[in-house]
């Protein structure tokens, strides 16, 4: 099984695939990159960012806060009261595979990665179930989300042509036994692999969506 190193934003290998840059710059910026060469790419937030051992795919989660309320705040001049109830988004807001195997099996060991290094960074898991939306316009597959649904992610709605998929609910304590082992990092030493076969199904796209907080089970 492919191994997830803990990376970052600012990692030059996980820039690289993201936009298609280095070894890989006949593949042209992931289609969510909205300023390809800037210096990070997953904006404000708490983030947990993984490269795989082979520099050929990257996965990125991030808690971020939607906007306020309708009249709440008070920057630019105005007046208001602050959002009594403020909200936030748990999303794995791009992952990009450029042939580092299966994709659905990426997702999984992506998803029960994240999960173990968020507690280890922050603490504890976010209330809100870590979701995905993938833009259907912008992917090659016939079948968006297959990948992700084959890797246990459930299906919740389509909302102006993004499909919104939630990651399998947690059914075992962390760490995950099969990670409990101390995190490996990214080494930028490390080369690209051979490329390798991979299911073609490219990555949800990050522009926010705000949804508020979501339930523990996914509506029907």
């Amino acid at each position: 099984m492919t191994t997830w190193l803990l990376s970052s934003s600012s990692d030059r290998r996980a820039l690289d695939i993201v936009d298609g840059a280095g070894p890989f710059n006949d593949k042209g910026p992931h289609y969510s990159r909205r300023t390809p060469g800037s210096k990070t790419f997953t904006g404000v937030g708490r983030e947990v960012v993984l490269v795989t051992e082979c520099g050929r795919a990257v996965w990125a989660c991030v808690q971020q806060r939607t906007p306020s309320a309708r009249g709440t705040g008070s920057s630019r001049g105005r007046s208001g009261k602050t959002d009594a109830a403020p909200r936030y988004i748990w999303r794995n807001m791009l992952f990009r595979n450029l042939g580092a195997g299966l994709s659905s099996e990426l997702i999984e060991s992506a998803t029960a990665r994240t999960y173990e290094e968020w507690l280890r960074r922050y603490g504890s898991i976010p209330e809100e179930r870590l979701r995905t939306e993938i833009e259907i316009g912008a992917v090659r597959s016939r079948n968006p989300g297959y990948c992700y649904k084959v890797a246990g992610w459930e299906f919740d709605r389509v909302v102006r042509g993004k499909l919104y998929m939630f990651a399998p609910v947690r059914t075992q304590p962390l760490p995950f036994p099969s990670l409990a082992s101390a995190s490996p990092r990214a080494s930028p030493d490390a080369g690209p692999q051979p490329e390798r076969a991979f299911e073609g199904e490219p990555s949800p796209e990050v522009a926010l969506a705000p949804l508020g907080r979501v339930a523990s089970s996914v509506p029907g």
